[in-house]
């Protein structure tokens, strides 16, 4: 992600908003621009870059969280289930299935 970012923010210091040969956190922000006709100009869509680039973190952070909860639930479950019907049997029973 810090890499897409500064790529993006070498692309608009060089070129500008140009589309050719941009990262896609500029094509981005150039389509989002185009889609709700707002004039985009290059400081603003400068600007722009590492706001996009926070929330893309904060969704992966996010994600990791979500999927890291989701398993230590799932141990303490399975320990859970050890501690009263045995390890042997909640062994035996998951092969089952």
């Amino acid at each position: 992600m810090a890499k897409a970012v500064s790529d993006a923010v070498r692309h608009l210091a060089g070129s500008g908003l140009s589309h050719k040969g941009a990262p896609a956190l500029v094509r981005l922000i150039a389509l989002i621009a185009s889609r709700f006709s707002i004039v985009v100009s290059e400081k603003a869509a400068a600007q722009a870059v590492p706001v996009l680039g926070a929330f893309g973190g904060a969704l992966i952070n996010t994600l990791f969280i979500d999927h890291f909860q989701d398993m230590g639930r799932g141990h303490f479950i399975v320990r859970r289930l050890e501690r009263t019907h045995g390890a042997e049997e909640v062994k035996r029973i998951y092969s089952g299935l």
